[in-house]
């Protein structure tokens, strides 16, 4: 059964599947922008870059191990780098960690903040409020999760990949078991 299991659903190396949603939302692209006068008379087309805006949360309900966030984040730094994206990096059980937020721009070395509380139940709603409530609009959002808890009733307006330990479902977005 395990065997026909694995034929039917395989298992993709997280990474690989996370480097890929990276890699589609960076921002290459040409630029037709009125030069500036120093540049010449010719209008012509220059490749432009924009970095990628990510907030990344983790559920610190107990059901995660250290070992597993420092895996996690030391991942995010490794792709973060490569497509020049700024981290927003979240702690949250049943609330948002009181040190929270912790920003990360592509050339710093991201790492896991030492000051982490958690502990409690798993509750996945104060993380998308919180990216309401600050107003931000990022590119996509990386929860790392067991997946067991409760969930906003509605999706934002913005990707969530759920990067999920064990067997829980969640009711939107893009899930991706950790392998």
């Amino acid at each position: 059964m395990r065997w026909v299991d694995g034929l039917l659903a395989p298992s993709l190396p997280w990474r690989a599947l996370l480097a890929r949603f990276f890699a589609v939302n960076q921002r290459d692209d040409y630029s037709w922008r009125r030069p500036s006068r120093r540049e010449g008379d010719a209008l012509l087309p220059r490749l432009s870059s924009e970095g990628i805006e990510v907030v990344a949360a983790i559920d610190t309900s107990g059901s995660i191990s250290d070992d597993e966030l420092r895996e996690f984040v030391t991942e995010l730094d490794a792709l973060k780098g490569q497509v020049r994206a700024r981290v927003t990096l979240l702690a949250c059980d049943n609330h948002v960690a009181d040190a929270a937020p912790w920003e990360f721009e592509p050339w710093d070395t991201m790492q896991l903040p030492t000051d982490i509380e958690g502990g409690g139940g798993t509750d996945f709603r104060p993380v998308f409020d919180w990216v309401e409530h600050e107003n931000r609009s990022p590119n996509m959002l990386v929860y790392f999760t067991d997946a067991e808890g409760d969930f906003p009733k509605t999706p934002p307006n913005y990707p969530v990949i759920w990067l999920v330990k064990g067997k829980g479902a969640v009711p939107w977005g893009e899930r991706v078991q950790l392998n």
